[in-house]
């Protein structure tokens, strides 16, 4: 293999957005252009052309990068992690709409694709037989710019596959039924480290318009569009799969969307194996593991039963499954004709396992959605939780990882949090890790300049907030909106200055949403120590979960299902300051963080927004601000830094991707696999 093709192969693993020796390879082949790029190495690559790429290999700098590399593949490719050896016959086939690996894939839209891409990478971390099925849109979920009034707008622009890390696979297409006509559907590959994610792709000329393009956008908010877009990845997923010759004993869905994987798999046991419907169903249902995220009914998809009848009808004919039923599965009260079938009840109806996203979340899902089990007591609903963790190696910064590589150990990322080498993390010295957060927080404010709305000159010894995700309204990203004039004197306190990031897009069809995006803009425009960043992604997360003082999360209580963001940035020592809902119910300690005051509980789950912002400027006046300005001799707040160090320990272990995938492993794959095994070898079924 030649140098240029070498490169190439680097660039085509994704094993560079988590190993930064090798990220650093195409950053110094052309650092402007490795921006301009919004950081493709197959773009970059495209762009120089072989002419190009065989000068920059000339130069020494490249050829060390190059070696350094290729040792930092090696290190990863040789080791021999937790899973590799298993002899268990599992195979998990992980099913989601969306993942967010890098910027440069612009096929996720925020956390629920975030998690996808992290579930992804640490499964390659440990080494855990999966493949991962999603599709591959040409134009993404659209880039948000702010227009003159101060409304978000969406900016759509088109990929080709030639300048994305994916390959088409040459000689693999599929249909997916669409009433009485059939889509075709092509594949393409990204590699993810070990593991492997088909893209599904229905841009084929073989395709009339009408079906090419559904998979020009996602979340398409029309339900004709958006049950196309299902039918691709449930039914031409498990297709793909088998045209691939793989064959997966456990199907993991990651929320409602791919609930037709399930449907998929009984017509397939039914065809192959000459089983009955419910025979069928059994065998499928033993190896459908379900992640719920949404904590409110009207999050999931809902579709009427004219539009289901018009896209599957001839389908269900082929699995055998009435079209009555097919719909009770959907609906909260089977029997119903009126009602539309939900996504989420059918996954919860069709899966062995099924968990929230958090263990308040699951407390929340199995009062949501016990109708699915009518006649159990709440308690006995079937609902489990695996709490959510985040891709430490892709998210701790590198400053922040060298420190954890100095006094944790080599292999900080792969140690279990019960390992007593990370009580070394109290041992960092107070002024290495300052001085690191300041390097980090400045680094932030510079690159803040280049996504404001409107540009401010920031000052890193103000206590930075970050307020950063989907601008829903129940994330409540105005709550310190509620007494102008105290936001005023908190952020203009002249002796103990607040600065705060704003960042995050409204879904395209979200009018409330957008209104508070103008408000948050309006404000920016108004107040110099507040900034508007554009256009939320996946850099840009980056760059603040790294730098902000402070993680502002103040959704209204049980409709925060994980909240993943504030695991990122408290791994890099930001102190969280968070209503009590999502991972932060279970992750606070008074050590790590503070609790914003919430009335609210299960039983009265009513919210007084006054009241929870009152509580929040009193935390910030009284505690938080103080603790952050009280300085040492050498202007180190001492507490805020042991703070750090007690954030870090906590969240970069038990709230890492690792522990993650290994509790699904544990609850759900091992169980499910074993499962599916004795169902096989039962002799009525064929063996």
């Amino acid at each position: 293999m030649s140098a240029v093709e070498e490169l190439d192969e680097f660039a085509h693993d994704l094993l560079w957005t988590w190993q930064p020796r090798i990220e650093n390879l195409f950053r110094t082949i052309d650092p402007e252009q490795w921006e301009l790029t919004r950081q493709n190495p197959v773009l970059l690559l495209n762009q120089l052309g072989e002419a190009g790429v065989t000068r920059a290999l000339e130069r020494e700098d490249v050829r060390t990068a190059l070696e350094v590399a290729r040792m930092a593949r090696s290190d990863y490719y040789d080791r021999n992690p937790r899973f590799m050896d298993a002899k268990a016959p599992l195979v998990v086939a992980y099913f989601s709409l969306e993942f967010g690996l890098a910027e440069c894939l612009p096929i996720y839209s925020g956390g629920l694709g975030v998690l996808a891409g992290d579930h992804l990478k640490a499964t390659s971390d440990l080494g855990l037989p999966l493949v991962a099925v999603g599709l591959l849109y040409k134009q993404g979920f659209g880039r948000q710019e702010i227009d003159a009034a101060g409304r978000q707008v969406e900016v759509y622009s088109e990929t080709r596959g030639s300048d994305l890390p994916v390959r088409r696979v040459e000689g693999v297409e599929v249909e997916a039924p669409i009433g009485s006509r059939a889509v075709r559907i092509g594949v393409w590959r990204a590699q993810i480290g070990r593991v492997p994610l088909y893209l599904l792709d229905t841009d084929l000329e073989a395709n009339p318009q009408d079906l090419r393009a559904i998979t020009d956008r996602l979340y398409v908010p029309e339900p004709d569009r958006r049950l196309r877009q299902e039918i691709v990845l449930g039914i031409g997923g498990v297709r793909a799969l088998h045209a691939l010759g793989l064959t997966a004993g456990v199907f993991h869905l990651n929320e409602g969307h791919s609930f037709l994987c399930a449907i998929e798999r009984i017509r397939e046991l039914r065809a192959s194996r000459q089983m009955t419907l419910e025979e069928a169903r059994l065998v499928a249902r033993a190896g459908i593991v379900f992640t719920t995220h949404t904590p409110i009914a009207a999050g999931s998809d809902y579709f009427e039963p004219g539009l289901v009848w018009d896209h599957l009808g001839p389908y269900l004919s082929q699995v055998g499954i009435s079209f009555d039923r097919f719909m009770d599965l959907g609906r909260q009260r089977p029997g119903d004709p009126r009602e539309r079938l939900c996504t989420t009840y059918a996954a919860l109806r069709l899966a062995d396992q099924s968990v929230g996203v958090s263990r308040l979340h699951g407390a929340v899902s199995r009062r949501l959605w016990k109708d699915a089990w009518r006649g159990l007591p709440e308690s006995q609903i079937p609902i489990g939780s695996v709490t959510n963790g985040v891709h430490m190696p892709t998210w701790i910064a590198p400053e922040i990882a060298e420190l954890l590589r100095r006094y944790v150990g080599p292999d900080w990322w792969d140690l279990d949090g019960r390992d007593g080498r990370w009580h070394a993390v109290f041992e960092i010295p107070a002024a290495d890790l300052w001085a690191t957060h300041l390097a980090l927080k400045g680094r932030l404010l510079d690159f803040s300049k280049r996504r404001a709305e409107k540009p401010r000159d920031l000052d890193v010894d103000a206590l930075t907030i970050g307020f950063a995700r989907r601008f829903a309204p129940y994330k409540r990203a105005n709550l310190l909106l509620q007494d102008p004039a105290r936001l005023t004197a908190l952020l203009n306190n002249s002796k103990r200055p607040v600065q705060m990031l704003f960042a995050g897009k409204s879904h395209p069809a979200d009018e409330p949403g957008k209104d508070i995006v103008a408000k948050i803009v309006e404000l920016a425009r108004q107040e110099p120590r507040v900034v508007f960043l554009k256009d939320y992604d996946i850099e840009l997360a980056g760059y603040l979960v790294h730098g902000a003082d402070v993680w502002l999360n103040n959704p209204r209580r049980f409709l925060e299902a994980s909240g993943t963001s504030g695991m990122k940035a408290g791994a890099n020592g930001a102190l969280n300051v968070s209503i009590l809902d999502g991972w932060w119910d279970e992750a606070y300690r008074p050590e790590l963080g503070w609790a914003i005051p919430s009335g609210a509980t299960l039983e009265r789950p009513e919210i007084d927004d006054h009241a929870e912002a009152e509580g929040l400027y009193r935390l910030l006046e009284r505690e938080v601000v103080p603790t952050f300005f009280d300085r040492d001799k050498d202007g180190i707040p001492p507490h805020w830094v042991e703070m750090m160090r007690a954030s870090i320990r906590h969240t970069a272990t038990a709230f890492s991707a690792r522990r993650m995938v290994i509790d699904y492993f544990n609850l759900a794959y091992a169980p499910g696999a074993r499962r599916v095994e004795q169902l096989r070898l039962l002799p009525d079924w064929g063996g």
